[in-house]
């Protein structure tokens, strides 16, 4: 049996890298492999007591400490493969590979600090030169979209979106919501000017923090409309999560969005978005189908086989 040796982001509440953390391993291990979490036994010690919404940052870097002590005291044999949950977020595990390098490596990069509007925008000088080197550790890349790759364009980079969540839709009875966001009100997620305009010519905005990922489905199963402002995003979850539970998206017409989203349900102009709200609340437009859902389905079984040589 071959052995993979997986090195997860420290997970936190209500981000997808906590699904990440259970999910990965159990796909590699259907699909045959031996696979070694590195970090695994620190958290089920450690009293995780955190609501933040990104990895504290000491409790992160403790785990990334562990991960590297347990990656170091390792034997690597000749067909080990190591995969990195998010190239991203290491801020110092790839550094090891200099001194201790896996036959076949690989890994995902979920978003890049080029983006000027990130969360992490006051070390984007110091965290892209960072990307770069680690990105030529690596066989291959995976990323989210296409819009993803051609940004970042790194030599050994594939396209392979991303994996439906092991989560179950939610499909609301009563519609209670009319347009509604989940984005985080920061610079990067959410523009200002748009959502004030939508306010003043068409209705409120409802927004909800929620918990679980059940009241988060539920929200959505609840409302016509998901409005998206975003100034920037590498693979837009949002849209996938609004049509699985009944949700009708309405997005920006660039970014990823397109690779997403049929053209209808893209906008580019304030006017145009005013006019596809208005066409969604009243009920002219259907529920999209997911462009990349056929990738999404196979997105295991093609970076496996891509890990495999095959």
């Amino acid at each position: 049996m071959r052995r993979l040796i997986f090195v997860p982001q420290y997970p936190t509440p209500m981000r997808y890298q906590e699904l990440w953390l259970t999910e990965f391993p159990k796909q590699f291990r259907s699909y045959g492999y031996d696979v070694i979490t590195l970090g695994e036994i620190y958290l089920k010690e450690a009293k995780k007591s955190s609501s933040e919404m990104f990895s504290p940052i000491t409790e992160a870097i403790e785990f990334e400490t562990e991960q590297i002590r347990e990656y170091m005291n390792m034997n690597i044999l000749p067909g080990d493969t190591l995969f990195v949950a998010d190239i991203s977020f290491p801020g110092f595990f790839c550094n090891v590979f200099y001194h201790k390098v896996v036959p076949k490596m690989f890994a995902f990069c979920h978003a890049t600090s080029l983006n000027n509007l990130d969360y992490f925008e006051p070390v984007f000088t110091l965290k892209y030169p960072a990307e770069i080197s680690h990105s030529r550790f690596f066989d291959k890349v995976f990323v989210g979209s296409n819009y993803h790759k051609k940004k970042l364009k790194w030599d050994n980079m594939v396209v392979t979106r991303l994996p439906f969540l092991p989560v179950q839709p939610h499909r609301g009875e009563v519609c209670k919501f009319g347009i509604v966001s989940v984005s985080r009100p920061t610079p990067q997620k959410v523009d200002e000017v748009l959502e004030n305009l939508v306010v003043s010519q068409i209705s409120r905005i409802n927004r909800r923090e929620t918990n679980s990922w059940e009241e988060y489905y539920k929200f959505l199963s609840e409302s016509e409309v998901l409005l998206i402002t975003a100034k920037e995003e590498t693979f837009g979850y949002q849209v996938i999560d609004a049509i699985i539970n009944g949700c009708i998206p309405i997005a920006p017409k660039k970014f990823s969005y397109p690779e997403l989203l049929p053209k209808k349900y893209l906008y580019s102009n304030k006017y145009d978005l005013l006019r596809k709200l208005r066409k969604a609340l009243n009920g002219d437009l259907e529920l999209p189908k997911i462009l990349c859902e056929k990738e999404m389905k196979d997105f295991y079984r093609n970076i496996i086989q891509i890990m495999k040589g095959e």
